[in-house]
């Protein structure tokens, strides 16, 4: 839901993401070399460095995925036959998870809310014994089980809450082609949020609707209202909206909306301007503090809901 550029996010700055992250696996790398020379192997990995498999484009993954369709068709069960290797080599439980990506991740990134929901917090916290623990938990956007090669991927690698990793959400689901789990899309491919094409902010935006017998925003409750997300122009995100059940989650918080609405009533534009009078706060900064409005360049993954309330206010005509 929120765009991840790591270098935002980064303590140091002038850490070195890419060099840093493949030096944790040069053992890793002879071990790909070596399966690169047998058969089958040779047919899926043969012109693709470990480098390239580690910092993956999605090109790289079209690549790999056409060569195995095309091998499976001439030998059964090729996929299921390579599978319990590939995960021998990229192994992500254990060490490789608990001493090196997790720490990886933990000492050199501030993150803040979850990329896929934008709804909770993932930053670190320092226990007693100075010893830094992050509430994040690391997604495969593209599941491990199912493309077990991008296993230690870095781009495979998504900061998120633990809801939206949870088998009740997310899970094992097929974010790159067809999951019987999720309704067929016209894109079965769903962007992830750190790739450079991902504009989900700009094209599927929180709609208020209120119940017919509301009028000129006179509602009674929470009850009279609905937020459902709506993509505009495309349909790239459909499936991301239902993989992540966006909509469903954000109903239990229908409240902010309404606390919003009742504010809006609360303080018209009149009032806003007498405050001003009184006070000598400029009339839009008092705005920004009543509504907790979010500024039009900051960036919604540092705080939770930002990207409703963002939404919102402009459906309510706040943001003028």
């Amino acid at each position: 839901m929120t765009n991840l550029k790591y270098s935002n996010y980064l303590k140091d700055k002038n850490f070195n993401i890419k060099y840093n992250y493949y030096q944790l696996f040069k053992k890793i790398e002879k071990k790909y070399n070596k399966l690169k020379e047998k058969y089958p192997y040779s047919l899926l990995f043969y012109d693709i460095k470990f480098k390239e498999i580690i910092f993956f484009k999605k090109e790289t993954l079209f690549k790999i995925e056409n060569r195995i369709a095309e091998q499976s068709e001439k030998v059964l069960g090729f996929r299921k036959n390579i599978k319990e290797e590939i995960k021998t080599i990229f192994n992500y439980e254990g060490n490789n998870q608990r001493k090196k990506i997790t720490p990886f991740f933990t000492k050199n990134f501030n993150f803040r809310t979850c990329f896929y929901c934008n709804k909770d917090f993932i930053n670190n916290f320092e226990e007693d014994t100075d010893k830094l623990v992050s509430t994040f938990q690391l997604d495969h956007f593209y599941d491990k089980g199912t493309y077990p090669y991008l296993a230690l991927s870095f781009y495979n690698l998504i900061p998120s809450c633990p809801t939206c990793n949870s088998s009740k959400v997310k899970g094992s689901k097929n974010t790159f082609t067809h999951d019987s789990n999720v309704g067929r899309y016209k894109n079965e491919t769903c962007l992830s949020p750190n790739d450079k094409k991902f504009d989900f902010h700009n094209k599927v935006k929180f709609k208020l609707f209120l119940d017919k017998d509301s009028k000129h925003l006179q509602i009674k409750s929470k009850d009279d209202l609905e937020i459902p997300l709506k993509e505009q122009f495309t349909n790239d995100y459909d499936k991301y909206i239902e993989v992540f059940k966006l909509n469903e989650r954000y109903k239990a918080h229908k409240d902010i909306v309404y606390d919003m609405i009742q504010k809006a009533e609360l303080y018209p534009e009149s009032r806003l301007k007498e405050l001003e009078n009184l006070t000598g706060i400029p009339f839009q900064q008092i705005k920004k503090d009543i509504f907790n409005l979010i500024d039009k360049n900051e960036d919604l993954s540092k705080k939770p809901f930002s990207k409703l309330i963002k939404d919102i206010s402009e459906e309510l005509g706040l943001t003028k």
